[in-house]
């Protein structure tokens, strides 16, 4: 049985009600989930690791987190329950420590059953609907249908923010068995195929900027000349909007520029919030498109690079200047430009759509190493190339002249041979050349994560001054072009104000 997932939007079905109690469970979890982070690196400092635990009895209790009682208590438990599944997991070395999340990214409580009911409609629906909160005799707040039978649904949600739009998340079992990825290529281990034989049931993918989608089956895919001028547009609008908001701030003496304090300036945050939503839609939309075109026109067998987007991302490095005095020029600003259009392509999504629409159809999906691929000649396997323009390599040892991106997606399908052949999947081996480090004293993982987030910077002390707290306000929670800055903060019934601060920290 596989089980998939669903994510809906809600912002525009719900009423103010409904989304005022959302917008309190929302902030609620994620003060418990960063109020209990503290707390656990308290004790990681004290060399107390073992003593963390999920209450979060002591953290209602605080007399600065008096609101956390109007929140209901399952809200809280799931907060803290899952806080506390992150860090077993990171002490398994499954993951990292979980950081703090402030209001600006996106956040989520998790519902379970005591606060909501699933009924059964005709035509394999489900109609479900939220509690305020779990009592004898519960009063309905939000009802939605989805289009899933309630015994194909799990028994819990996911009810997200980001910014003011609302998003209803969760899982259910489609009934179909299907042979997951690894078990799909020990498949074709099995069979014993000769390299050529394998490599005739590969299609290799190479991922670029200008070029997204390259196959060794010929097959490219790019944004059309009226896509790419539609987001050209969307992107010299949003930097208009951004220069006029930026000089309202300056006008009207902003305290903070981080955030709006008039209707007018609102009016034109969400202007630019619009244009960053339609951009994120046109991408998404040609992702969908995109790799569900490569899956069907694919082989038994697809090949990926395995890309550590993180690490290609990343900010250049300052180069201190000569005899270590100043900065040198480091091209900082061609780095973050190429960080900037690798981001907007969004290669790791476009990646992981290919392999769930992939394991969908039958097909297998192997990651090789992406060392040297765009230089490589498949024709030889040397890389005595060069490349005078973007989209041509030309080997000079005499194989020809071929297009770069053709190029690299041969290269990347004659790799998973071998990945394949000698079951290397599995342990996900890379094929780069190994290199002798000296051996450093291991320190334990929860350790070396307080150190690396002490270090960064991103864990912030929590203050304790009530009269900056209250000096704060939050953001509302419906979009509404008419309502003014105090009608929509008067939306929730506790203090916002304190909300907005606590969640930060």
């Amino acid at each position: 049985m596989a089980i998939r997932g669903f994510n809906i939007e809600i912002t525009y079905k719900m009423s103010s009600k409904a989304a005022t109690h959302f917008a309190r469970w929302i902030a609620g979890s994620n003060v418990m989930r960063n109020q209990r982070i503290e707390e656990s690196l308290e004790l990681i400092r004290a060399d107390k690791g073992s003593d963390i635990d999920q209450k979060y009895a002591g953290i209602k209790a605080k007399p600065e987190l008096s609101f956390l009682k109007e929140i209901p208590p399952q809200i809280l438990r799931n907060a803290a329950s899952m806080l506390f599944s992150d860090i077993n997991a990171c002490r398994s070395g499954l993951r990292k420590f979980p950081k703090p999340k402030g209001r600006n990214r996106k956040r989520s409580c998790v519902v379970t059953k005591e606060m909501f009911i699933l009924e059964p409609l005709n035509e394999g629906r489900a109609l479900l609907t939220f509690y305020e909160k779990a009592s004898k005799k519960p009063a309905r707040m939000f009802s939605i249908k989805l289009d899933y039978e309630p015994d194909q649904l799990a028994k819990q949600f996911r009810i997200s923010r980001q910014g003011r739009r609302f998003y209803l998340s969760g899982s259910y079992n489609d009934g179909v068995e299907s042979a997951t990825n690894e078990e799909l290529l020990k498949g074709f281990v099995a069979q014993s195929f000769s390299d050529d034989e394998l490599l005739s049931q590969i299609t290799g993918i190479d991922r670029g900027v200008k070029l997204p989608i390259a196959t060794s089956d010929g097959l490219r895919k790019a944004y059309s000349p009226e896509t790419t001028e539609r987001l050209k547009r969307l992107v010299q609008k949003k930097a208009r909007y951004q220069r006029i908001l930026a000089r309202k701030k300056r006008q009207n003496n902003n305290k903070n520029t981080r955030r709006v304090e008039s209707n007018e300036q609102q009016k034109l945050a969400d202007k630019i919030a619009n244009f960053d939503a339609k951009t994120a839609r046109i991408r998404h939309d040609f992702l969908h498109q995109t790799s569900k075109e490569v899956v069907l026109s694919a082989k038994s067998i697809i090949a990926l690079e395995d890309l550590k987007l993180k690490n290609m991302t990343k900010r250049a490095k300052p180069k201190r200047g000569k005899h270590g005095r100043g900065y040198a020029r480091n091209n900082a600003n061609a780095k973050s430009s190429l960080n900037r259009s690798l981001l907007n392509v969004a290669l790791g999504k476009l990646g992981d759509f290919i392999k769930y629409k992939a394991n969908d159809y039958g097909k297998a999906v192997v990651e090789v190493s992406p060392a040297g691929t765009s230089q490589t000649c498949h024709m030889c396997g040397e890389k005595n190339t060069i490349r005078p323009q973007q989209d041509t390599l030309i080997c000079l040892n005499g194989c020809g002249t071929f297009h770069a991106d053709d190029n690299a997606s041969i290269v990347v399908a004659q790799r998973a041979v071998p990945y394949i052949q000698e079951s290397t999947f599995a342990q996900k081996a890379k094929t780069r050349k190994k290199t002798a480090v000296r051996k450093k004293a291991v320190t334990p993982p929860l350790g070396s994560e307080l150190a690396s987030i002490e270090k960064s910077g991103e864990l912030e002390t929590a203050s304790t001054d009530v009269s900056l707290v209250c000096s704060r306000t939050q953001a509302d929670v419906r979009p509404s072009s008419t309502a003014s800055l105090v009608q929509r903060n008067s939306l929730t019934t506790m203090d916002a104000s304190v909300t907005g601060v606590l969640e930060t920290r």
